[in-house]
């Protein structure tokens, strides 16, 4: 379907370009010439170079734009008559710009203006449009998406071009419908009731970001126990093949540290002066490290409903540690070495994180993965 660009943008466009105006009349390109001589004639009444070039250039673009308006005419393009609306509107741009210069209307007294020509090419391609949506909509009835999005198109055009025409705003929305595919999420079964587990900040994350994405216009996922006016087109489903949740490892190590040259004592060397006495000091340190590892994989299918096939099947692996340190020692402290200090801060083990805590550390790498996935697969779908 292609993209239909106003007038109004394509001159903007023409506007920003660095071309003079005597080289645009030239090179053939009289709007731009008859553009930009107006603009110089408004800064500068008496510009000899612009009101030359305005006074052939303002008759070169209204025969060249007839001429095309003519040919355009003899096409058999349903849509030649939106290209017709932009010839006049280019025309009565020029008119118009023109008339708000006082010194350009003393050059062409009378700009034409094709008001009536105008609006009749605008209703005629809205007429267009709606016959070509109406033409898309029967296919997509039939179960054809991509002609479901052509009238959509069209339709929306039609609305743009004539709003309230006929139904063409409720139309473009049934057409929507008919090309939007419906993707039901279900809920993720656990089976492990014994730690009391829940699937549903998981579920819900997945949920919410499939309601914010934008991945395309035409596609609609929804957790399936939201009710909706048809049955789903596909369906993704995610089962945990496996997981294991808290499975702790403890180790300790035990360190003999020893520190030379250590401040011990002072030794009265006069009544008035004392000494330090140096000396080694050892210590015994004992480290304790405890991991509690989480892992799960996640299988992901996307099943079409009418045919059950799986249209694709991916697992993505999710793990978590969580790391535990403290230690004691026996000994004198100052022999124990700078990296003891993250051990000794405290002298027991802190309580484990509760399995369900657990659990979601262990999703989190796998929703990013499946949310990735998701967004690959439907983007332009």
């Amino acid at each position: 379907m292609k993209h239909f660009l106003p007038f109004f943008l394509i001159l903007a466009i023409t506007l920003g370009a660095c071309k003079s105006t005597k080289r645009a009349y030239e090179q053939g390109d009289y709007q731009t010439a008859v553009v930009n001589s107006v603009d110089r004639l408004r800064s500068s009444p008496d510009n000899k170079k612009a009101r030359e070039t305005l006074a052939v250039a303002y008759p070169a673009m209204l025969d060249y734009f007839q001429q095309k308006i003519s040919q355009a005419h003899q096409s058999p393009n349903p849509l030649r008559w939106e290209s017709i609306m932009d010839y006049y509107a280019a025309l009565n741009l020029a008119h118009d710009e023109i008339m708000r210069s006082p010194a350009a209307r003393r050059v062409i007294p009378s700009p034409q203006y094709f008001a009536s020509e105008y609006q009749e090419s605008r209703r005629k391609a809205a007429d267009a449009h709606y016959l070509l949506g109406e033409e898309q909509l029967g296919l997509a009835v039939d179960g054809d998406r991509e002609a479901g999005k052509e009238a959509y198109a069209h339709f929306m055009r039609t609305d743009e071009l004539l709003p309230n025409y006929k139904d063409a705003a409720e139309q473009a929305q049934y057409a929507r419908n008919l090309a939007t595919l419906m993707v039901a999420i279900e809920p993720i079964p656990i089976h492990a009731r014994a730690l009391e587990l829940s699937n549903e900040f998981f579920q819900n994350q997945i949920i919410e970001y499939v309601a914010s994405s934008t991945w395309d216009e035409f596609v609609y996922v929804y957790p399936s126990d939201e009710r909706q006016p048809r049955q789903p087109d596909q369906v993704i489903r995610m089962t945990f093949d496996d997981f294991v949740v808290g499975q702790a490892y403890v180790k300790e190590t035990v360190r003999e540290r020893t520190k030379d040259s250590v401040i011990i004592d002072q030794i009265q060397v006069t009544p008035d002066s004392t000494r330090p006495l140096y000396a080694t000091v050892k210590a015994e340190a004992h480290l304790f490290e405890k991991q509690v590892t989480s892992t799960g994989l996640l299988d992901v299918k996307i099943i079409d409903t009418r045919s059950g096939r799986i249209l694709t099947q991916r697992k993505f692996p999710g793990t978590h540690t969580y790391v535990d340190r403290w230690g004691y020692y026996n000994g004198d402290e100052r022999a124990l070495a700078d990296d003891d200090d993250r051990y000794m801060r405290r002298n027991r083990e802190s309580p484990t994180p509760a399995p369900q805590d657990l659990f979601i550390e262990f999703t989190r790498p796998i929703y990013s993965q499946v949310t990735g996935f998701l967004s690959d697969y439907y983007r332009g779908y």
